[in-house]
């Protein structure tokens, strides 16, 4: 009985650590990322929203879905704001794995994969007009380019059995 509530215990007192570093909203990680290709266009996401490469999304292990992260490019000194939508990257050593646009705008698609730091944006910092400004860059983002990439399936033939002409 006592060693029962002694493994509960530690097991809560070890997920309340878990969550209290995930949740620091002053987190800074610094490690790879990578970029979703256009070929996951349409597939659902974790939070159940269909992956647009045109929008500033990405992907993180640990982030709640819906919060910003904002990722520096060292390289090329730029920044970028994205809303994570999904749970990833599967990928050992990335840290996040960002949209075509994200990528493309801090310029990380030359070379595919390469050093970052992120930040979790706490929600004091986020206002409606910096909120409405991100949604403007996505929906204008999105309007370049508004047809999606249909799959095409050839539907293969079937091959019968060749009769043995036995005589």
């Amino acid at each position: 009985m006592i060693s029962s509530i002694l493994k509960i215990s530690i097991l809560l007192f070890v997920f309340q650590l878990q969550t209290f570093e995930v949740s620091g909203f002053g987190k800074r990680q610094t490690g790879n990322a990578t970029f979703y290709n256009s070929r996951f266009w349409g597939t659902k996401t974790t939070s159940g929203e269909k992956y647009n490469p045109y929008l500033f999304t990405a992907a993180h292990r640990y982030f709640p879905l819906g919060s910003w992260v904002e990722v520096s490019f060292p390289k090329t000194n730029k920044s970028t704001v994205v809303r994570v939508n999904d749970r990833g990257p599967y990928r050992r050593g990335a840290i996040i794995d960002i949209s075509m646009a994200a990528a493309k705008d801090i310029g990380l698609i030359s070379f595919g994969v390469s050093h970052v730091s992120i930040r979790l944006i706490p929600d004091i910092e986020i206002t409606d007009s910096l909120r409405s400004a991100w949604f403007k860059r996505d929906s204008v983002n999105v309007s370049l380019h508004p047809f999606q990439v249909k799959k095409v399936f050839k539907k293969k033939k079937k091959r019968g059995r060749k009769k043995s002409r036995a005589k």
